[in-house]
């Protein structure tokens, strides 16, 4: 499975953060705004989780591959 998908998502979440991060700063946000925050922000942890676990599973894969050898 590749991991490209679920980063690009992760990284378009993440501008869209910082734009609401900004605008929050400047000028508040609506409440319909907020909670499309906090949608995103569950969101990216569900990504950061799921792609913490792709890496540990490549990281075991690779060590038990150089073993056998």
């Amino acid at each position: 499975m590749t991991s490209k998908a679920p980063q690009l998502e992760l990284e378009r979440l993440l501008q869209q953060q910082a734009k609401a991060q900004a605008d929050e700063v400047f000028g508040g946000l609506s409440l319909a705004e907020r909670a499309a925050y906090d949608v995103r922000q569950n969101r990216i942890r569900e990504l950061e989780h799921d792609l913490s676990e792709l890496g540990e599973e490549r990281e075991l894969t690779l060590y038990f591959s150089r073993k056998d050898r």
